[in-house]
């Protein structure tokens, strides 16, 4: 399989070779431009420094113009543009109208809100971590990292608990569709049954809280006015569905891989216990190390050039964000897992105007995720295969089957 091919590829991401290839890449070809199976190709990039120039200059390169999906055969791109509403959604769009749809859900993610809500997402958190054993084996993916973020965004959406198993189901088949283990049909399919469901459900929900006074985002939505009119039912749907699915998926890949590293790195664990308020730093290394977004793209709207490369108007740009994060020329020791490390100049949630919105919630969740964690247990062991997701555009762990080991003072207590 050549260069290409890998990087077309949804299953190469599984393994680890990815890396490899990226460091090859980065020090010979930084700029790469790659064939792709629907005949148009693009360029891949892999530097730091050329990441902080491409998400700065949105005017230059473009969100909206083809999405952000790394949609790179023909049936995959005409079903990507269409189910995530590109153009429609924050993700989407392009400076001025993204900082004004952006300030439309902005409220519960900012600092202020976060702190007023810390006590309940540490309530929240607490309950998952509940019903786990005391002692015995779990799927720490499937039985506590997805169900943090989705626990935590659920309730600040105020949907009902009811919903919360469906809507994450939907959002694997969206998000994941190129993995098997989502898979509905064909890749294509999956990803857009998965955007559908979640679009129908977000438009249901927002249309009847139209009229209600202010109490969450999707209500937000409903009664929002952008551009001086009020935004379209399309609009308020794919907005919606944005929320719910980058609210499940950075923290849950984040959070799960900054275990397995901890758990890899047992110097790194034994500092944690040591003192729990290097979890501040050491959430930003969990981002950095677990590669919880492969690639995002773009599409440069006029000619310009990159590292003496000729990238012409409407050619797509591809940013591998695995590549910047462990970029030499930016991180000492990059392939080493350092909860200590300062700075920490990773790119995990994007940069410019599309800086994550969630990422300082991701990052709470993360921090009290793993202060219960070391409360309640004395250790974890890996008991079987580590699997990861078999996609180009969100990474991270599938499964994580751990033996968990109560500490003694609790056992004690109990």
């Amino acid at each position: 399989m050549n260069v290409d091919d890998q990087l077309n590829d949804p299953a190469f991401f599984a393994t680890d070779r990815y890396y490899a290839l990226f460091d090859r890449l980065r020090a010979e070809d930084p700029v790469h431009w790659t064939t792709s199976p629907d005949g148009r190709g693009y360029w891949s990039v892999f530097k730091h420094a050329d990441f902080k120039h491409i998400l700065n200059e949105p005017e230059l390169y473009s969100s909206e113009r083809e999405g952000v999906m790394p949609a790179v055969d023909a049936e995959m791109s005409a079903v990507a543009k269409q189910a995530m509403g590109v153009g429609e959604n924050v993700l989407t769009i392009d400076p001025p109208r993204h900082g004004e749809m952006r300030k439309v859900v902005s409220e519960p993610f900012l600092p202020r809100a976060l702190a007023a809500a810390e006590a309940r997402t540490r309530t929240l958190i607490g309950g998952i971590f509940d019903g786990l054993p005391a002692d015995g084996e779990i799927d720490l993916v499937t039985d506590l990292a997805v169900r943090i973020p989705m626990a935590v965004i659920c309730d600040i959406l105020d949907l009902p608990e009811g919903d919360w198993d469906k809507l994450l189901g939907w959002g694997k088949m969206a998000i994941g569709g190129s993995d098997p283990e989502y898979r509905q049909g064909t890749a294509a399919e999956t990803v857009s049954q998965g955007y559908q469901l979640l679009y129908d459900y977000s438009l249901r929900t927002a249309s009847a809280r139209r009229g209600c006074p202010f109490a969450d985002p999707l209500t937000a939505l409903a009664n929002a006015t952008v551009g001086g009119r009020p935004m379209t039912p399309s609009e308020i749907a794919h907005n919606g569905t944005q929320l719910m699915l980058a609210g499940f998926e950075t923290t849950r890949n984040a959070f799960s891989g900054g275990v397995l590293a901890l758990l890899e790195n047992p110097d790194q664990m034994a500092l944690l216990r040591e003192d729990p308020k290097r979890l501040r730093l050491g959430v930003e290394e969990f981002v950095r190390w677990s590669d919880p977004v492969i690639s995002l793209m773009r599409t440069a709207t006029r000619d310009t050039e990159l590292r003496g490369r000729r990238i012409r108007a409407g050619d797509r740009v591809m940013l591998w964000f695995p590549s910047a994060n462990r970029d030499e020329e930016v991180f000492d020791q990059p392939y080493r897992f350092d909860i200590t490390r300062h700075p920490n100049l990773h790119v995990g949630f994007g940069g410019g105007p599309h800086f994550c919105l969630g990422g300082p919630l991701a990052k709470l969740e993360i921090r009290l995720a793993m202060e219960e964690l070391l409360e309640r247990y004395d250790g974890l062991e890996i008991t079987g295969p580590v699997e990861r997701v078999q996609s180009s555009f969100v990474g991270g762990l599938k499964h994580l089957p751990v033996r968990l080991r109560q500490r003694t003072a609790r056992a004690s207590a109990g």
